[in-house]
């Protein structure tokens, strides 16, 4: 693939992604590139684009859900500590108690 053939698909995907229709984006291939597209190329490029953006959704929730574990995990853990101190501090006194 050509220089020219590489810059032309990147033009079109950012089309695609601005919304662009593809009669549209074939216009402004021709005023750019001199010539256009096939329709299968068009529609195999808006595939890849719909999947991207699939993807960046599904890449935020998956942040979101990582970030609400964390947060999760912290709390527990901080609990956890604090039972623990509860804990020992019932088992020295019923230590010392057990001793008088």
């Amino acid at each position: 693939m050509g220089k020219s053939s590489q810059e032309k698909i990147n033009f079109v995907y950012k089309l695609l992604k601005e919304g662009i229709p593809y009669r549209d984006i074939q216009t402004k291939l021709k005023d750019k590139f001199g010539n256009g597209i096939s329709n299968t190329t068009l529609i195999r490029i808006n595939a890849r684009v719909l999947r991207d953006q699939t993807l960046e959704v599904r890449i935020q929730q998956l942040e979101e859900e990582l970030a609400l574990f964390k947060r999760l995990y912290f709390e527990l853990l901080e609990k956890v500590r604090d039972n623990d101190k509860s804990i020992s501090k019932l088992n020295e006194e019923g230590h010392k108690n057990n001793i008088n």
